[in-house]
């Protein structure tokens, strides 16, 4: 479950003994996170330890300890940011690594600290990235920089139709034909090609409630594309040829160019 889609879950979690929220920014690439989180232990631990409250403070060290091992078993994945949000009774542990800033802070109180996700909500709303690569279009569905979901269309030369990979008991046909055959029956019907895709892409944005996307792909493929989607559904154009990597890949040069 992505983590924008838990936050009703998190703000109503009370926990007497406490609730432990990290915020934990990690965009340095010399590792300068590990002593922010060093630091930030060491404060919280001595803030605990003004308390008379001796089942908070075992509760916190308990806690911390587990915190400090999940995140430093992580840091081979670390990208922009960490948020960890746990209560003393277990009833919630999150951990993710996300893909945009956050301000290092660590609380402990008998609710999570959701400020600054709530604020990422609002900056970062559930977003697609759509990516061409001629036959082949690909809705990436995020928020908070996390990739929640994937849907992949392709153009079937038999069907003379956009098809659903997930629909398919094998991948599209490409009809047996050949790859210069295929590129000259691209360039003399991508226009209709796309035309046809594009009220395809706005239903599924309409149906996600994702509030546009960004459209990768050569310029001239995602110029074909958005001439027929409106301008609404449209938060920038990416002209770089990226449908062969990783949908994180993807996301992660999206917003590194276009968010932050």
């Amino acid at each position: 479950m992505a983590l924008t889609e838990q936050l009703n879950r998190i703000n109503n979690k009370t926990d007497d003994l406490g609730v432990l929220t990290i915020y934990l920014n990690t965009e340095s690439e010399q590792g300068e996170w590990k002593i922010r989180l060093k630091n930030g232990t060491k404060r919280l631990e001595e803030y605990a330890e003004k308390s008379d409250d001796k089942e908070s403070k075992k509760a916190l060290k308990k806690l911390l300890g587990e915190a400090n091992t999940h995140i430093h078993d992580q840091q081979m994945n670390m990208q922009k940011s960490f948020v960890l949000i746990a209560s003393a009774d277990g009833d919630i542990w999150i951990a993710r690594t996300l893909q945009v800033p956050v301000e290092t802070s660590f609380h402990w109180e008998k609710q999570a600290d959701t400020g600054q996700l709530e604020d990422l909500q609002e900056r970062y709303p559930a977003t697609g990235v759509i990516v061409t690569q001629q036959r082949d279009v690909t809705l990436i569905d995020t928020a908070l920089g996390e990739v929640r979901d994937e849907k992949k269309f392709s153009w079937d030369l038999e069907k003379e139709d956009w098809v659903d990979y997930e629909d398919q008991a094998s991948p599209p046909s490409a009809a047996d034909t050949s790859v210069d055959d295929f590129q000259r029956r691209f360039e003399e019907n991508k226009q209709r090609w796309y035309k046809k895709l594009a009220p395809v892409l706005t239903r599924e944005l309409k149906k996600r409630n994702l509030t546009g996307s960004y459209f990768v792909g050569s310029k001239e493929t995602v110029s074909e594309l958005t001439q027929h989607i409106s301008d609404s559904y449209i938060k920038g154009k990416i002209a770089k040829n990226l449908g062969s990597k990783p949908a994180h890949e993807i996301v992660n040069q999206v917003y590194g160019e276009n968010v932050r």
